[in-house]
């Protein structure tokens, strides 16, 4: 009898996919995408009819549908921790993430069915893992007119989520469902090799593939050594052979290409720039919106396979850099914080694009820029893609967050953040900041209110701690994601994306015909203060017309001021004993 199984097993496993599942791989040459129906189903009958393939669920989207991930792996072994002693090197696609850019969706589909059939091989150890649609609600809302001017498909999805968030904001303050299963997905995997599929508009040229990694002067220097020496040389060459060049991301926006153009800084709220906190290796696939959806779906797939040999020919050089930058990072002291473009450093870049001309727009009357196709050209480009650090800070030994901000400890956790917590309430001296200047956009960003030139002051003080507040080691390999979040100039901290906010607003304030006898005994008390009132007065006579003004003024510079006003909440640590002390359970 248990032959009998043993062969019907075999049977079952030998049978081809079903019909409708065998039309969807090959749907996209009709100018037509996969459905994310028709797209699930496909990964289920994969997992069905192939052991070394699954299809796993990490949570729900804000749908309610689960999120979904594939994973081909030729032990049939689909535990991370497994795989990783084995030796083996994880490449992690996320498709779908604007569902109106399906190219990686099709591919993927395609790409999976010729790995698991035969028609094409797995590279020695690697294991693909691949998000089938990561925008699911998006996906599920088709139109022929979203996408403006891009060339197919037939119908596309919806860039905004059930939220109408656009993820691609979403991965650091993960407001949404989708990017909390993400994350949770995403840690437990810990991809070695990490790719976003997309598709790009702007400026016309010849190329269909272009392509972002993340940026080599934000990377890890031991990641960016690899990734200049090794990685994006092979993946260009071989991209050459294959009759599909590839360019740089096309960064210019209302101008040609030829004028140069400037490399893309990826900040942590996108998919590269999330990744490249955990060390991966990231990129961002761009193909070009003007060219046919078929020929970019079959770009898309060449290029996938590209990186599939690619990560299996320097599989044991991207572990091992991995390592050391992990390992460098828990003890590493200087963090860069904010970076800017140096303008002085200038490179070339050999460019197909096609000749520009300037004509009269008949809509605005205004100069319109044409791009001839009749007119190509092959040349170097000036390309800018050196950014230098503008601001670094030396990472505390901890820092210390008081459990009531909730949505910042739940983030830190989905991210496996290791954290202590305080035995009993305790006073502790830390270093803190005060929030002296910020700007903040003056319409919602992604369901926000966006911070940014966020300025600073420090002061030691002794700050009442209470039993069970988070104390977070700096001796982690997330560390960069934990100084990337907690500190508050980052470009997309928690206080950035308004976790923080209320500590911007004050809360005690005074009665002005009570606290006029106050105020004058303040000034008579401390002169140089009186003499800068006085000051301030005389040059300011907007102010000196107005009672309240000075009498806030005053307030203000008194010990009646709460302290906690524009104080940051997250304490600097400063001595590594707290760390370790009988205070930490």
């Amino acid at each position: 009898m248990k032959y009998i199984l043993f062969y019907l097993t075999l049977l079952i496993h030998a049978l081809p996919l079903s019909v409708n599942a065998q039309e969807i791989w090959n749907k996209y040459k009709s100018n037509v995408s996969a459905t994310y129906s028709e797209t699930i189903l496909f990964f289920k009958e994969l997992d069905k009819n192939y052991p070394q393939a699954k299809l796993m669920e990490y949570g729900k989207t804000d749908n309610g549908k689960p999120l979904h991930l594939f994973v081909i792996s030729p032990e049939k072994i689909f535990d991370r921790d497994a795989l990783r002693k084995m030796g083996y090197t994880v490449l992690l696609i996320n498709n779908g993430i604007h569902p109106g850019e399906p190219d990686g969706i099709n591919a993927c589909i395609r790409l999976s069915k010729f790995i698991l059939d035969g028609t094409e091989k797995l590279p020695a150890k690697v294991v693909l893992a691949i998000i089938p649609v990561y925008n699911i609600e998006g996906a599920e809302i088709k139109s022929n007119f979203f996408r403006a001017g891009q060339n197919g498909p037939k119908e596309v999805g919806f860039r905004g989520n059930y939220r109408n968030l656009d993820l691609n904001r979403d991965f650091i303050k993960c407001d949404s469902e989708n990017a909390k299963s993400f994350t949770l997905l995403y840690q437990a995997w810990d991809p070695d090799v990490f790719i976003d599929t997309h598709v790009t508009d702007g400026a016309d040229y010849q190329y269909v593939m272009t392509l972002i990694d993340s940026q080599k002067d934000k990377l890890h220097p031991i990641i960016s050594k690899v990734m200049q020496q090794n990685i994006l040389p092979t993946l260009y060459s071989e991209m050459e052979k294959s009759g599909q060049p590839m360019s740089p991301y096309v960064n210019v926006w209302g101008k040609s290409p030829e004028e140069g153009m400037e490399g893309f800084l990826e900040y942590p709220r996108f998919a590269s720039g999330y990744s490249t906190l955990f060390n991966a290796f990231p990129f961002v696939t761009e193909t070009h919106m003007l060219k046919p959806f078929p020929e970019r779906v079959d770009v898309t797939y060449q290029f996938l396979k590209v990186a599939l040999n690619t990560c299996s020919k320097y599989g044991s050089v991207i572990q091992k850099s991995r390592k050391e930058a992990n390992d460098f990072i828990k003890n590493q002291q200087i963090f860069p914080l904010l970076w800017s473009i140096d303008s002085t450093q200038k490179d070339s870049l050999l460019f197909r694009g096609y000749s520009t001309t300037l004509s009269t727009s008949p809509v605005t009357g205004l100069d319109r820029l044409n791009f001839d196709r009749s007119r190509p050209y092959s040349k170097y480009i000036p390309y800018y893609n050196t950014f230098k650090t503008s601001l670094e800070i030396t990472r505390p030994p901890a820092y210390l967050l008081p459990q009531a901000w909730k949505e910042v400890i739940e983030r830190l956790k989905y991210n496996g953040i290791e954290m202590d917590r305080l035995k009993r309430d305790t006073v502790i001296e830390a270093a803190v900041y005060y929030i002296r200047d910020y700007t903040t956009v003056k319409k919602p960003y992604e369901g926000h209110y966006l911070h940014s030139d966020v300025k600073v002051d420090s002061d030691t003080q002794r700050i009442q701690c209470f039993a069970g507040d988070y104390v977070i080691s700096c001796n982690q390999p997330a560390n960069r994601y934990i100084i990337d979040t907690l500190e508050p100039q980052a470009p997309d901290a928690f206080f950035a994306w308004n976790f923080f906010d209320e500590i911007l607003q004050q809360k005690e304030w005074f009665s002005d015909y009570l606290f006029e006898d106050e105020a004058a005994g303040i000034l008579n008390q401390n002169l140089e203060l009186k003499t800068e009132f006085e000051k301030k007065k005389s040059a300011d006579p907007e102010f000196s017309r107005s009672s309240w003004a000075m009498l806030s003024w005053i307030f203000e510079r008194s010990n009646w001021k709460e302290p906690s006003h524009l104080r940051y909440p997250v304490l600097r640590l400063l001595e590594p004993f707290q760390v370790n002390s009988n205070e930490i359970k």
